[in-house]
């Protein structure tokens, strides 16, 4: 005995059901690459803010170890930060992300732990920012999100 199968249904995908599938993944791939670009741009400005909070705490502690004046310089126009003693010599030279800014007066480190203090502002091209303080009293520096 034969049985008869029936062929509907096995024909596969029609090519309009292939272009679509096509579409919908190309606009999913889109959005992840569009994404993953913002958390890239995000995560460099927050390695930053760390980088110069590090900055003066190292700063901080030459000046007590060496005992002698050490300087955090801010060059707001060139988007410039760094470590300078007080015989000029450069310890540390960073520039800044582009699209990145820098407002902040320079900071002093004394032998006793103690600085000048101030504030050291950060800002990206998208409004975030951070404020890294440093106490007048024990040198040492706070940050916090803006």
């Amino acid at each position: 005995m034969r049985t008869k199968t029936s062929t509907a249904g096995n024909n596969g995908f029609t090519l309009l059901e292939l272009i679509i599938v096509m579409v919908i993944a190309g606009l999913a791939s889109a959005v992840v690459i569009f994404s993953i670009g913002r958390i890239r741009d995000s995560t460099v400005f927050n390695q930053e803010a760390r980088r110069i909070y590090q900055t003066l705490k190292r700063a901080r502690e030459i000046a007590v170890i060496e005992r002698t004046d050490v300087t955090v310089k801010i060059d707001e126009e060139a988007g410039r930060y760094g470590i300078e003693r007080s015989d000029g010599k450069t310890l540390v030279s960073r520039t800044l992300p582009r699209g990145t800014g820098i407002t902040g007066k320079d900071i002093v480190f004394f032998p006793k732990g103690d600085s000048s203090g101030g504030v050291i502002k950060l800002q990206n091209e998208k409004g975030q920012g951070y404020a890294i303080e440093v106490s007048q009293v024990l040198g040492r520096p706070e940050i916090r999100r803006l």
